[in-house]
């Protein structure tokens, strides 16, 4: 199976707090990897250094075997949407996907990415009508639109409505099927396992467990949640 991300021993502090620390961990081709850890434990500053918008104090970060020394081809490979995507909401959707294109300096087909995540009605609509729901859908469209082999989704799912919920989950499982590879992150762990097939609990910096979801369901069943939370509370939990 190929290996999209490599995440090698990151190391990452902000002052005197020690953010991520020694953090390891790898994405299969065709996988969704959830990101499972509590409000303040590093998600989304491990997904802004595999984007390169925080720098490393030290480790390695791989995508398809290019680092950030890479450059362009090493971002070309990543779509993302880091918290609340911004748009200029004067603007359209198939503006700011032209937009997003052009700045990637990649071509793409706009009507279809806008049909796939539902919004072909809506493409000449100023961003600034759209409910939150429908701009989570435009900052994936935005995310996909280049065609990327790796997608960084942070708390994609806050604040939606069930519908939209389902929706997304759908979406993401299309994108899957088509050799999309997806790191999504949450602290929710009902969404990580309706939505995940592989998760890794960050805690204290790195990835303490890693475990398969279908796995993990069949042998606890109802206990999932309960099991999952109190490993998270005690670091020295034993995880069978």
């Amino acid at each position: 199976m190929k290996t999209i991300l490599e995440v090698e021993q990151v190391e990452k502090s902000y002052g005197a707090s020690q953010v991520i620390h020694g953090c390891s961990f790898q994405i299969n081709q065709g996988e969704i990897y959830g990101l499972l850890g509590v409000n303040g434990a590093g998600k989304t500053t491990l997904m802004k250094m595999i984007l390169g918008l925080q720098k490393l104090d030290s480790g390695s970060i791989f995508v398809l075997g290019k680092g950030e020394s890479d450059g362009p081809q090493y971002l070309a490979e990543i779509g993302s949407v880091i918290e609340n995507p911004v748009f200029y909401e004067h603007l359209n959707a198939e503006e700011i996907l032209s937009m997003h294109l052009a700045y990637m300096q990649k071509k793409g087909k706009i009507p279809d990415v806008l049909r796939l995540v539902g919004l072909e009605s809506v493409g000449k609509k100023p961003v600034s009508q759209y409910s939150l729901g429908m701009k989570q859908r435009l900052g994936l469209a935005r995310a996909i639109i280049h065609r990327p082999r790796l997608l960084l989704l942070d708390e994609p799912l806050n604040g939606l409505d069930p519908i939209a919920i389902t929706q997304m989950r759908e979406l993401m499982g299309k994108l899957v099927k088509e050799g999309m590879s997806i790191l999504l992150s949450s602290h929710i762990i009902g969404e990580i396992r309706h939505t995940a097939n592989r998760v890794g609990i960050l805690s204290n910096g790195c990835i303490y467990q890693e475990f398969s979801v279908k796995e993990k369901a069949a042998q606890w069943g109802e206990q999932f949640e309960s099991r999952v939370v109190d490993f998270m509370r005690r670091e020295s939990y034993e995880f069978v």
